[in-house]
């Protein structure tokens, strides 16, 4: 049924009329720009590369808080996402992770890493908008950017005053109050500054009404930008920060425990910059970014074994990056040159503790990454700027190091080094009447962690002990991507579409192997993953001239093999990489009422199950969950807006063990003036 749902929406929206494709040289479509492909601002239509641009509507008639349920809802990636704050992301057939800083793909805000290993201390208050550059991008920003680069680009208010007070309410009895002002303040001076907070008092209720136990949580997070024109306004300064507060933080843990693996955690996230950038000349614009950011985890345990407990500290976390990014734009005629040079050191530090309070041992060491690289791209306008050529490559050096651990004595600290150069090439053409074809080939790289390297845990399931030990001598992973497609914009139908086919070779892929009860880490022979994806939009609103916007979308993924090489022959399918992810619906827009039914369909995928002694493979079942969103504006500065998440009350789960709440109903009041 799912299925036939999408496909029905696909042929109705490739249903366009035979003159919306031969429409008149003088209708002009608006340009789109975006940073992600190139390092540098490039009209949407003309980049080689497969981008999605998630836009500030689209993010306000979204069901969710975080970017995760952002990026799962506009983008369909693969997501994990846990009851409890905990969530992460994989694009283009990789795994999603959720933790530590050795990631498939990388996420930015405005240009520099973000700082976040758990994507739900990421929220959406802040965010203009997004965009989500889907293949390998390691040739521009290294390591990390296997599977794609999530870049959020903040919000930048530098006109008149301006701000808003928001109020909310809710299923789960939750609280929700949020407000924002910005805008010009004295002579070349502007700023941004929104503060939120999200309280869910009460434990949800899952699809069909069960209540799941331990799951309430509070939130709260602040941003603050202040810049400045230097000179002529050919210079300018910014400075950014952010922080994000989650407090009581609830940890159903998997109902196969029942309540006795639950408890909760305090989660901090920070950021701070300080961007520079100006012409120098005509032709070359400079730029400078120092940065620092952070997270801190605090966990606590309900219970031990069965038997309930005062809560009690059982682990935190500290990780922080340093780093600074210096970057120059050349342009000659039509063509640029972007060269820049990164530096990064990355630190994470662990604590275990005993219920008597006492330090231990934590199960991974302490680690830290040192990253120095240099990078140029190109970019070649030709045949009257219709051909676009991309070219360029990054050189990487790793120092990779896990460190004097206090109370872990099971291993010897080392650290490893190594270099790495990436090449990235990419095509663009572009037609008279908005069609274009693309296509894009390059290489990434992922180091292994100091987790994989030197780790090493135990675990009690039923009738034995799993253990699970980090491998000295593992390489780094790498892969070489090409992709190739064919992308249309209408000019007056207000129709757009884009399929891309991709195809990704993995080489010495770090993945899990268990024997017996032991598990570690190995390079493997390899993986291959390739599959399509497809944008759809048609807005009939504008096509039929109604004075209003009626558009329907799809966006959807379709992995037609994500499979890793198993040593002494077969394969195995990467697991938590779902067959298919569709998102499709439809917007609606008239200037005083908007709202948006959007539908997220997944398909089946395995995993493993970490309840049964040897670790199974198991599959999931598919399943698809539907939002509504309504907003009305009114009296020129007020505006309702109501959101249904979880329409039909679906019992699903993205994560055996975790289900996702049922339905959920929230209403909110804005103030703006």
């Amino acid at each position: 049924m799912k299925k036939t749902i999408f496909a029905a929406l696909c042929l109705f929206c490739t249903a366009v009329p035979l003159r919306a494709l031969a429409e008149e040289q003088q209708d002009v479509v608006a340009e789109e720009m975006v940073v992600t492909a190139t390092r540098s601002s490039e009209d949407l239509k003309t980049v080689p590369a497969r981008v999605e641009v998630i836009s500030a509507q689209e993010i306000d008639l979204t069901a969710g808080q975080t970017l995760t349920e952002q990026l799962k809802k506009s983008s369909s990636i693969g997501v994990i996402e846990y009851p409890g704050a905990l969530s992460g992301i994989g694009i283009r057939g990789f795994r999603p992770e959720f933790s530590g800083i050795t990631k498939h793909s990388l996420v930015l805000v405005d240009g520099r890493p973000a700082g976040a290993t758990n994507l739900a201390t990421i929220l959406k208050g802040n965010i203009e908008r997004i965009e989500v550059l889907k293949g390998p991008a390691s040739s521009l920003y290294g390591a990390e950017a296997m599977g794609g680069v999530v870049n959020i680009i903040t919000k930048r208010t530098t006109d008149s005053l301006q701000g808003k007070i928001g109020l909310g309410y809710g299923s789960f009895n939750t609280n929700m109050e949020n407000a924002a002002v910005g805008g010009v303040f004295g002579e070349g001076f502007d700023f941004d500054f929104s503060v939120s907070r999200y309280d869910q008092r009460d434990d949800i209720k899952i699809g069909g009404g069960d209540e799941r136990p331990n799951t309430s949580y509070e939130t709260r997070s602040a941003d603050l930008r202040a810049g400045m024109d230097i000179g002529d306004g050919s210079w300018r300064l910014d400075i950014s920060g952010n922080i994000y507060q989650g407090r009581g933080v609830e940890m159903p843990g998997d109902v196969y425990n029942g309540v006795y693996k639950s408890g909760q955690k305090d989660l901090d996230n920070y950021g701070f910059d300080i961007t520079l950038g100006g012409a120098i000349g005509a032709n070359n614009e400079l730029e400078f970014t120092g940065y620092i950011t952070g997270e801190e985890s605090e966990n606590y345990k309900y219970y031990i074994k069965e038997e309930r407990v005062p809560n009690y500290r059982s682990y935190s976390s500290e990780t922080t990056w340093y780093g600074a990014q210096l970057k120059d734009v050349y342009r000659f005629g039509d063509h640029k040159l972007i060269a820049g040079f990164d530096y990064q050191y990355i630190e994470k530090t662990s604590k275990s503790y005993r219920t008597s309070g006492e330090r231990k041992a934590p199960w991974s060491p302490d680690e830290g990454r040192t990253n120095i690289a240099g990078y140029l791209e190109s970019v070649w306008k030709l045949l009257d700027t219709r051909l676009t050529l991309t070219a360029g490559g990054r050189y990487d050096y790793f120092d990779v190091e896990t460190l004097e651990t206090p109370y872990k004595t099971n291993f010897t600290p080392n650290s490893e080094g190594f270099s790495w150069f990436s090449p990235r090439a990419g095509i663009n053409y572009a037609f008279d009447g908005g069609m274009r074809l693309h296509a894009t080939v390059g290489q990434a790289f992922v180091p292994p962690s100091a987790g994989e390297l030197a780790g090493y845990s135990e675990r009690e399931v039923k009738n034995g002990v799993m253990i699970t030990k980090g491998n000295a001598d593992l390489d780094p992973e790498n892969s070489t991507t090409w992709d190739m497609g064919i992308g249309f914009i209408g000019k007056t139908s207000g129709f757009s579409a884009d399929i891309t086919y991709f195809h990704t070779d993995v080489n010495d892929r770090i993945t899990r192997a268990t024997e017996g009860n032991m598990t570690t880490y190995e390079n493997s022979l390899g993986a291959e993953i390739h599959g399509l994806e497809l944008e759809l939009g048609w807005d009939v609103g504008s096509f039929m001239d109604l004075g209003r916007s009626v558009k329907f979308y799809a966006n959807a993924t379709n992995i037609f093999k994500a499979e890793a090489e198993l040593e002494g022959g077969g394969a195995r399918d990467i697991h938590n990489v779902a067959d298919y992810t569709y998102n499709y619906g439809v917007m609606y827009d008239d200037g005083m009422v908007d709202g948006n039914l959007h539908f997220r369909s997944q398909g089946k995928m395995r995993d493993t199950d970490w309840n049964a002694l040897g670790y199974p493979e198991l599959e999931y079942p598919s399943f698809t969950v539907a939002d509504l969103v309504v907003g009305i504006d009114f009296m020129k500065k007020h505006r309702i807006a109501v959101t249904i998440d979880n329409l039909f009350d679906k019992e699903y789960y993205e994560k055996k063990g975790y289900p996702k709440p049922g339905r959920a109903f929230y209403a909110n009041y804005t103030f703006s003036f």
